[in-house]
């Protein structure tokens, strides 16, 4: 069971990582952006996030609790990236050469990087 001193931590965390996130998606020309994490009504961490070059905010919640800011970094990468595949740029940010599916977060060493799901090669830290 997640205590409320744990999820104040992860918020800490995500405050953190999606300054981070944030960098990466514009780094790479993301059709979206995170813009904040908070706490709902319900005591889920929940993160904004809008379209590039648009004020509209959306949320999505539920964000797991993490031990690490690299955790955090992680956990809004794989979830927005689901948003930047929704708008259609189905192998964003771009896998090795030659590979038409997209890059995976993953916690690789401690540190949040992208891999080759198919050969599981890292390609670059996150953030």
């Amino acid at each position: 069971m997640t205590t409320e001193e744990d999820v104040l931590t992860s918020l800490d965390h995500y405050e953190h990582a999606v300054i981070r996130v944030a960098g990466e998606f514009r780094a790479h020309d993301a059709p979206v952006e995170p813009r904040h994490v908070r706490l709902d009504d319900l005591d889920s961490i929940v993160v904004d996030y809008g379209t590039a070059g648009q004020c509209r905010t959306y949320s999505l919640g539920g964000l797991p609790a993490v031990a690490s800011v690299e955790e955090a970094i992680v956990e809004l990468t794989d979830l927005l990236q689901e948003k930047v595949l929704e708008a259609g740029d189905t192998a964003w940010p771009g896998c090795l050469p030659g590979h038409r599916h997209p890059p995976s977060a993953r916690l690789v060493s401690g540190a949040a990087v992208w891999t080759c799901p198919e050969h599981g090669t890292t390609l670059a830290r996150l953030g």
